[in-house]
């Protein structure tokens, strides 16, 4: 230990003596750790950090592979009652958005459906109050609520008197039985109270006619997912048996029990991987940087360290020293790199798309500085190991030699160096040539059409109380006064409804069976994307009329049975066919499935429109139906879509005015253009994009430093034979040249290790990649040509220096 602080404060005094390369180094290592440490936080919290539930491990997801089933709540009752390898099973609805008033609050608020055991499958016990009984969960008996911690604290003040109070949502009085701990967010972090899924007495149809739960559940000491999963697969066949009306044989068939964390992660795992990668390079180049930075100054220090050895000091010594000045430097640098990370979390918090999970668990836990610790040994060794090899190496005579500064620049050292900054080159060619296929990607999908005109529109969600709807018309008589007076509004060139816009993953589902499509009652439903619109949707979305017309005022009456749908659906149904006057039934509001279609009481096709990118700018367009606002379709939740020729903010107000004119209580939220919404719909992969070409550009950075600090050095190396050169008749151009060759030649090596590492590495973010090749050739072709230029002008200041060397001081010199 005392030899260990001895060293500690040799390398400081070092350090000291040399603040131009101890700044340098500590800032390029800095960079590579707080880069590195801010992705591990990342990952750290969203993949790593524990779920806030005890026995984690014993919680899962009741799934399809990464598919969800929408399950009716009956059927997780069931699960609940015979399954012997579960302690509990419970169901939750994802967040729904709801009217709040009363309790000092008002406006929307998101909240889940859940059953009466889930807070104890989760393992959790509220804060204040108590959680659901079992008697709750009946119809007329199911007026309880639990807030969350943060809804409790932002709209009660954290009153610790608010259990036994009442709210109102959606016009229906709760009574607040509860509230959550502070980390308790599920299903997801926008959740701001949960309510108590209920069964009307009596009802046969009811437990089983709305599939909208999915299910998780707490597995029993010692048993295993795969015989959870195997019981609930033998379970099947009785299960189906307990529907109302017959069930397709392989509905819900493949469950899979598979841990909630990995469940609520989803896909983000391969993305943060892909970063971690990328990352990870950029460490490795500033490793490299200042392990050639070290191993200039060691050619300094060759006197010293020669006289060192001279006197007694062994070969291990010497490394040991070597590596402690190293150790010191990532030490300070890895400080640095915390404070940098702490400092981006807030940046990254922007970058990275709202929806991803865990998100708002975002932050510097203990694991992140276990591995912050962990990168700075590794860095320290990294960076020093191969100058303390080579200040180990003994050449006495030589080194003690005068002027034998000289000696120590031997062209094996010098290839030494030469091989770390082809290396930088092409860690560095991986990355930005990563970064750049994504860009190509970037710019083809945000170019992509949508199909719809989505310039000059705003939207805005207008919401009733659920219960609105509950006369016959009453929600559609709203929604037609406040078209009527919205068309009204100054600036305003036209408007129209829709209950779910495009592109933000709020699409319902229209199961349906088609003319001439007969199935067998064991088997599935078709399956498409739906909306419900009014007549004015179409020309101010633009879509095109292919065949048949469009939906009118008088299918708003629901005696016409009107219905569209878009080309790709038509072409698919009925091929070399007219689909105008094809039929289709809607099995989601049947309680029993026909053995033949019944025409009297099914849609009819009036109209085919053209396909649009309804669920993001990366995905194909699917099958699309179009259903009118009518007294059996209508809902309390609409968006209104206003094109205008004013500025957003002055129609918005105008819209709010005339919401409250027509009833005061109804909320005007999610104010936005229809162009944030298709940006917002391509946030993953603009995110994914922007990080790797932040680190690119690190990366670019970083390796142009190393090329520079290498011919620098390579320049004051070789200062007497440059001397030579001239004064035997070389002309200065010819100098320049030879130094620029040789940062050119380093580059071109380089860039051609890089681009061999690059076809591996791109070839794995094809599933990343939008009507982009892995192989784009535009990247592969710019990239070389960009480090070239970046060698060239790295090398330009050291080669001027070179050329401008007066050869009468540097011979004298000898």
């Amino acid at each position: 230990m005392h030899v260990l602080l001895q060293d500690i404060r040799y390398a400081l005094r070092q350090l000291n003596r040399s603040r131009g390369f101890a700044v340098v180094a500590v800032l390029t290592l800095a960079l590579g750790i707080g880069a590195n440490t801010a992705i591990f936080s990342v990952i750290d919290s969203i993949l790593l950090e524990p779920l806030p539930f005890p026995h984690q491990d014993r919680l899962m997801q009741l799934a399809a592979g990464t598919d969800y089933y929408n399950y009716p709540k009956g059927w997780i009752r069931e699960y609940q009652r015979r399954s012997h390898s579960f302690a509990s099973i419970s169901g939750y609805s994802l967040n729904a958005e709801y009217n709040v008033t009363g309790g000092g609050t008002t406006g929307r608020a998101f909240g889940s459906t859940v059953s009466t055991n889930l807070f104890e499958t989760l393992g959790v016990r509220p804060a204040l109050g108590r959680s659901f009984s079992s008697a709750e969960e009946t119809t007329g008996q199911d007026r309880e609520i639990i807030l969350s911690n943060g809804f409790w604290k932002d709209q009660f003040g954290g009153d610790p008197g608010v259990v036994g109070r009442t709210m109102m949502l959606d016009g229906v009085n709760r009574e607040i039985i509860g509230v959550a701990p502070p980390q308790i967010h599920f299903p997801d972090s926008e959740t701001q109270f949960w309510i108590p899924v209920a069964f009307k007495a009596g009802d046969a149809v009811d437990p089983w006619a709305i599939f909208g739960y999915q299910a998780i559940g707490r597995l029993r000491d010692g048993v295993t997912p795969g015989r959870a999963q195997a019981e609930l697969r033998s379970l099947h066949r009785e299960m189906l048996t307990l529907f109302p009306w017959r069930m397709p044989d392989n509905w819900a068939a493949e469950v899979n029990v598979a841990p909630l964390l990995k469940s609520i992660v989803g896909d983000v795992r391969p993305r943060l991987l892909l970063l971690s990668g990328a990352v990870g390079l950029v460490l490795l180049i500033a490793c490299a940087n200042v392990a050639n930075l070290m191993l200039a100054r060691a050619a300094v220090r060759q006197r010293e360290i020669s006289v060192r050895s001279a006197l007694g000091a062994d070969t291990g010594r010497l490394i040991r020293q070597m590596l402690t000045e190293s150790a010191v430097l990532a030490a300070i640098s890895g400080f640095l790199g915390v404070l940098l990370a702490a400092m981006s979390l807030n940046a990254l918090k922007l970058v990275l798309p709202l929806d991803t999970p865990r998100l708002a668990n975002l932050g510097l836990h203990g694991g992140v500085f276990l591995f912050a610790i962990g990168a700075s040994l590794l860095t320290g060794v990294l960076s020093g190991l191969v100058p303390a090899l080579q200040a180990g190496r003994k050449d006495l005579q030589g080194s003690l030699r005068l002027n034998s500064g000289n000696v120590f620049g031997n062209a094996r050292r010098f290839r030494v160096s030469q091989l770390l900054v082809v290396g930088q080159i092409a860690l560095a060619v991986v990355v930005i040539t990563a970064a750049g296929v994504m860009l190509r990607s970037l710019y083809r999908l945000a170019n992509t059409d949508p199909g719809f005109h989505a310039e000059q529109t705003l939207t805005a969600q207008i919401s009733l109380d659920r219960s609105a709807c509950t006369q016959k018309g009453s929600c559609l008589a709203f929604f037609n006064a406040l078209l009527t007076r919205a068309e009204g509004l100054p600036g305003v060139d036209s408007a129209a409804l829709v209950d779910a816009l495009p592109m933000t993953g709020y699409d319902t589902w229209y199961v349906f069976d088609a003319e001439g499509h007969p199935r067998d009652p064991r088997q599935l439903a078709l399956e498409a994307s739906s909306r419900t619109v009014s007549p004015s949707y179409f020309p101010l979305m633009g879509l095109r009329l292919l065949r048949g017309r469009l939906l009118n005022g008088d299918d708003q009456s629901g005696t016409s049975r009107a219905i569209l749908v878009n080309a790709a659906e038509a072409n698919q149904l009925w091929p070399n066919q007219d689909p105008i006057g094809k039929h289709v039934a809607d099995v989601g509001k049947q309680e029993t499935t026909p053995a033949v279609m019944d025409m009297n009481t099914a849609s009819i096709v009036v109209g085919v429109v053209s396909d649009t990118r309804h669920e993001s700018l990366d995905k194909d367009s699917g099958w699309e139906t179009y259903l009118p606002i009518t007294p059996q379709t209508e809902k309390p939740v609409m968006n209104v879509l206003l094109r205008s020729r004013i500025g957003s903010a002055a129609l918005a107000a105008n819209l709010r005015d005339l919401v409250q004119q027509l009833n005061p209580a109804v909320p005007v939220t999610k104010v936005r253009t229809l162009r944030s919404v298709v940006v917002s719909s391509t946030a993953a992969p603009r995110s994914l994009t922007l990080l790797l070409t932040a680190f690119g550009a690190l990366a670019l950075v970083v390796g142009g430093i190393g090329v520079y600090s290498l011919i620098s050095y390579t320049v004051s190396w070789r200062t007497r034979e440059i001397g030579l050169r001239l004064a035997l008749g070389a002309n200065r151009l010819q100098i320049a040249e030879l130094v620029l060759r040789q940062s050119l030649g380093l580059a071109v090596l380089g860039s051609a290790l890089g681009m061999a590492g690059a076809v591996a590495v791109t070839r794995l973010m094809g599933r990343f990649l939008f009507e982009t090749s892995p192989l784009d050739p535009l990247t592969y072709a710019i990239v070389p040509v960009l480090f070239c230029l970046l060698a060239l002008m790295a090398a330009w200041s050291p080669a001027r220096r070179a050329a401008n060397v007066d050869p009468m001081v540097a011979l004298r010199n000898d």
